[in-house]
């Protein structure tokens, strides 16, 4: 079973395809307002695997937010003519579209596509499972508070300042801001050799830490603890 997002701007015009889907036992959630908010609840997104980009949003506006789909680790099947791009200034996005389909495309047609992009899940799946259990596996203790309490403030920075309380609970000091850049520098290091991008961790200059989209999700879908 796969969890299918439908992003339109009128749901009712999605019905068949959502019926479609469901008679195939797929989890299928159609919203006319997460697109506009995607980078604000990666949370959301990120318990989809696939996405479906309605015509009734225009090609100018997917470009606005493609990138950010993209993160989030989701595949994309967009109803639209892709030739309707070529040699336009968005034909960039051609090749980020994983299935394309328009209103000629069948049922049987649409869910061997949906099919298609199953697979790909579950090698993918696979692929950062291993990538993600290697990657905790080779956390020490405190490594793990701090990915830990930046996984819990969902996608927002935290200072140094809080960190350094949460995970020594003695107040701030020139020894405790010296280890908390020496975690964050393992850790780093630790994702890179894994596979992650080294974005996964941002440091905000000035402000403190922040967890990528793509590592949230997946502490989110492990349930990521302390477990100390």
């Amino acid at each position: 079973m796969a969890k299918i997002l439908i992003i339109t701007k009128n749901p009712l015009a999605e019905q068949e395809l959502q019926l479609g889907l469901q008679k195939v036992n797929d989890e299928v959630f159609c919203t006319s307002s997460l697109l506009e908010q995607i980078d604000f609840y990666p949370e959301v997104a990120g318990y989809f695997s696939i996405a479906i980009l309605s015509d009734t949003i225009s090609s100018l506006e997917m470009s606005k937010y493609l990138s950010s789909l993209k993160r989030k680790g989701l595949l994309l099947l967009r109803k639209g003519a892709k030739d309707q791009l070529k040699e336009t200034d968005l034909d960039w996005m051609i090749p980020e579209i994983d299935e394309w389909f328009t209103d000629q495309t069948s049922m049987e047609e649409f869910i061997e596509k949906i099919a298609r992009l199953k697979e790909q899940i579950g090698e993918l799946k696979s692929d950062v499972s291993k990538t993600y259990k290697k990657f905790i596996s080779r956390l020490t203790k405190n490594e793990r508070k701090v990915v830990y309490y930046l996984y819990k403030a969902n996608g927002s920075q935290l200072s140094r300042e809080e960190l350094c309380e949460k995970i020594w609970g003695t107040g701030v000091n020139t020894s405790n801001v010296c280890q908390l850049s020496f975690l964050v520098s393992c850790i780093r290091e630790k994702m890179i050799n894994v596979g992650f991008d080294e974005n996964e961790l941002k440091t905000m200059w000035g402000r403190g830490y922040q967890l990528g989209d793509t590592l949230v999700s997946l502490l989110n879908k492990n349930e990521f603890s302390l477990n100390l």
